[in-house]
């Protein structure tokens, strides 16, 4: 049985767009919300990126393409041309230049402090976020932090290890995310008791996404939001 679910533009819609970038965010409509990657730099200020470095994402001929971003500062960040010819954004700018909600993925623990130093400058923004990540410390990090901040526990291979509950208030957990290769009806029906959702990434084709509908997950993340679609449930998303 299909189930209404919210889905998340991966990267913004990076089917269509270079990943990462205010392009793809601002494309990500008709998804319910959109994901992103972030790492600090080395003056604390947080930018959206999903390597360690720009190499993968910038054009060859770039400047700092090849140096860990943690080791550049913001000022140098912006002097990265990526292959699509636009800048790395920051989290800033994508907080104060789109309005859907957001699933913003903690790629290294560094990126903690900067990112509540930011939330702490812009608090009515923060009910838009879902912070994410492997680094289950990183998670428990940013609630210290951030009391009222949400985050998701994203897992790849198995829902079963989820330690970080006994760490982690229930108020503050948005979701479970484990890849769709790893969903679990029952784990899900479990999770749903607890008040708990769940949601599952990345959708590239449709028999992944008619698993993550039949399986009843609540969020969707996908990798082209015109191409897989799904009725929302009725209002608008809060993690």
């Amino acid at each position: 049985m299909y189930k209404n679910m919210h889905i998340v533009a991966h990267r913004g819609a990076e089917d269509l767009h270079l990943e990462n970038t205010m392009t793809a965010f601002q494309a990500a409509a008709p998804a319910d919300a959109f994901e992103l990657d972030i790492h600090a730099t080395a003056d604390n200020q947080v930018i959206v990126i999903h390597d360690r470095t720009a190499a993968r994402v910038a054009a060859p001929d770039s400047l700092h393409r090849d140096t860990p971003v943690a080791r550049l500062s913001a000022a140098q960040i912006k002097e990265i041309t990526l292959i699509d010819g636009s800048p790395v954004p920051t989290l800033e700018e994508v907080l104060l230049q789109t309005s859907l909600p957001i699933q913003v993925e903690i790629k290294s623990a560094g990126a903690v402090p900067a990112a509540a130093a930011l939330l702490q400058k812009y608090p009515e923004h923060l009910e838009r976020l879902l912070f994410i990540s492997f680094i289950d410390a990183a998670l428990v990090e940013i609630v210290d932090r951030l009391p009222e901040a949400r985050v998701g526990i994203l897992r790849d291979a198995s829902m079963d290890d989820l330690r970080i509950l006994d760490y982690i208030p229930l108020k503050n957990v948005g979701a479970i995310l484990p890849s769709w290769k790893a969903l679990n009806v029952a784990s899900i029906a479990d999770l749903h008791t607890k008040g708990i959702k769940v949601g599952c990434w990345t959708i590239r084709d449709e028999n992944a996404f008619g698993i993550a509908q039949q399986a009843g997950v609540d969020y969707a993340t996908v990798s082209d939001p015109s191409r897989f679609l799904a009725p929302s449930p009725a209002g608008e998303l809060h993690w």
